[in-house]
């Protein structure tokens, strides 16, 4: 006779419950020997396809050497501003905010779209640069007393440098590797400064990129559990539960499939491959001095400076337009527009609906950091947007 078998529909590990906010919090941050910041906010693009060939770090691996056409994920990242730096301490409980500190300039910008969620000071800016430096002292003292354990800074987005139509920035945290007292002085040097995905990021590192998944609506326990379908002559349905479970306990339980909500989850993809960061030109420019003109300027530039080798073999510097925009097709591309700032291509899919933030994270489980990829062209289509030549300038690219 047949042994039974019926494993359980959809995994409780998972929590279906809708997301508090469109971009996620994060929770847990690796340990890292190199003083950086751990994560960067991005917004989803579009996918694209891109030719490689493929270099693993296991040869015995079947595509391993081979060219072939792989999906891939775009990314824009606009420079993200430094507000504040926010000190932990260790408790029974885990980590516990402690002090915090957080700059004294804000432009006009900032005072319009910020004002709500942060309650910006309205002192002389004299007064509060002296504050600052009061309360870094402080945390200095805590560093070195062992008091503090883990620095993180608070950061804002810059989707006003986008096209997606959208001007109030996101708020959120994130960690910084090294140690605690070079964390904090990396930090006060950044304090009010912007930070590039260039900084963080790079080709061919691991991330694990965090977000809200696409919302699906309310759906039946068919879509939701994927459970198996009863037979067609069922009489109340056959979409549907055959049982709700057993006569006693006289209540359903929480482990049993139940429709409700679908999608809007905050999800966790580990370990997803950077192929290409595509860097723009930025000019920006700092004025903390305490006058009443806007404390800091950035602004996209169409040129950049790249260095390259002729012929005979003589370094040069060649301008080139910017080559963020050369992975745009014709027409932008669609329910986004068009990008811009620095790029970031990573390699399969991700979640989420375009124009939604995701943030990248330092991978947690750490396998390998680097693996080295040999991209051929990027296609949109049929549409070819990057080749190889371009894409040897982007690892050439520098700042004038």
């Amino acid at each position: 006779m047949v042994k039974y078998h019926s494993p359980r529909r959809g995994s409780l590990g998972f929590r279906r419950k809708r997301a508090r906010r469109m971009y996620p919090r994060i929770y847990t941050w690796p340990k890292v020997d190199e003083v950086r910041l751990l994560g960067f906010p991005a917004y989803k693009v579009g996918m694209i396809s891109v030719h490689e060939r493929n270099i693993l770090v296991h040869k015995r691996a079947m595509w391993y050497g081979i060219e072939r056409t792989i999906a891939a994920t775009i990314l824009e990242a606009p420079p993200i501003r430094i507000l504040g730096i926010r000190g932990y301490k260790a408790d029974l409980d885990g980590l516990r905010s402690v002090i915090e500190v957080w700059t004294p300039y804000y432009s006009k910008f900032e005072r319009k779209y910020l004002q709500r969620k942060l309650q910006l000071p309205k002192k002389n800016i004299e007064e509060l640069s002296e504050a600052v430096e009061d309360r870094l002292k402080k945390m200095n003292d805590m560093v070195d007393s062992g008091y503090l354990r883990e620095i993180r800074v608070i950061v804002r987005t810059s989707p006003e440098l986008t096209t997606i139509g959208k001007k109030k920035p996101e708020l959120l945290e994130i960690g910084i590797g090294g140690e605690t007292r070079e964390a904090l002085k990396w930090a006060a040097n950044n304090l009010g400064k912007f930070v590039r995905a260039t900084d963080v990021v790079e080709s061919g590192m691991f991330v694990d990129v965090i977000g809200v998944t696409k919302g699906k609506g309310f759906q039946g326990v068919a879509r939701r559990f994927g459970i198996k379908l009863l037979p067609r002559k069922s009489k109340k349905g056959y979409r549907r539960l055959g049982s709700l479970g057993p006569w006693t306990p006289g209540r359903i339980m929480w482990t049993v499939p139940r429709p409700g909500q679908l999608g809007v989850f905050r999800r966790t993809e580990y370990n997803k491959q950077v192929m290409l960061v595509v860097p723009s030109v930025y000019s920006i420019e700092y004025k903390f001095d305490g006058s009443e003109d806007e404390p800091y300027m950035v602004q996209l530039r169409e040129k950049m400076t790249v260095k390259t080798t002729d012929e005979s073999g003589e370094e040069k510097q060649v301008s080139v337009s910017n080559l963020a925009e050369d992975l745009n097709p014709r027409g932008g591309w669609p329910h986004y527009g068009v990008v811009r700032n620095d790029t970031i291509v990573i390699r399969g899919s991700c979640m989420g609906t375009p124009k939604r933030m995701v943030v990248l994270r330092r991978p947690v489980r750490t396998r390998v950091l680097k693996k080295e990829v040999e991209l051929k062209a990027f296609y949109y289509g049929k549409e070819k947007v990057l080749d190889s030549d371009k894409i040897g300038l982007i690892f050439k690219a520098i700042e004038v």
